[in-house]
């Protein structure tokens, strides 16, 4: 893998965090598809449970943007690992951050509103248990990447300088 920009190429810890940050995108976005909630005898995904919020709640309009955005968590995974393939690591790290903060607040706050599935309706844990623990790996992936790429970008710099 080589910068761009430098043509140099990419250093141990951040091809390393970049593989951190891009498994842990993979483990929230499988997440997503896991059960979140349970109606009736339907398991319903993130995105079933999405839709079904916004088609029965009247919400205000941020939070029915808001449900609607929520089906580009795929999309914004993919480019986040497309940035990283593509050796832009500073740009791909800073969207691995974004990225993995949304999903992982979505999540967490649901797993802790879960717990037991004994009624008609409930909240399983599986999904967003799963989505939180990938957005927690991917935010320290995304973060070391940011670091370790700042870090080789400067010795980059300073070793050019050295050869004028």
């Amino acid at each position: 893998m080589r910068s761009p920009v430098s043509g140099a190429p990419a250093s141990r810890a951040v091809i390393a965090w970049s593989a951190i940050a891009t498994v842990g995108l993979l483990v929230a976005t499988v997440g997503t598809f896991l059960p979140w909630l349970r109606s009736g005898s339907v398991d319903r995904d993130s995105y079933a449970t999405a839709a079904l919020l916004d088609h029965l709640l009247s919400l205000d309009p941020a939070l029915e943007l808001a449900l609607r955005a929520w089906n580009g968590v795929v999309i914004a995974a993919s480019g986040c690992v497309i940035l990283l393939a593509l050796g832009l690591w500073r740009t791909g790290a800073s969207l691995v951050i974004v990225t993995a903060v949304t999903i992982g607040t979505v999540a967490a706050l649901i797993t802790i509103q879960g717990g037991d599935v004994i009624g008609l309706v409930g909240i399983h844990d599986l999904g967003p248990m799963t989505s939180t623990v990938g957005s927690a790996l991917a935010l320290f992936g995304g973060l070391g990447l940011l670091f370790s790429a700042r870090r080789s970008t400067a010795a980059l710099h300073s070793d050019q300088t050295q050869d004028r």
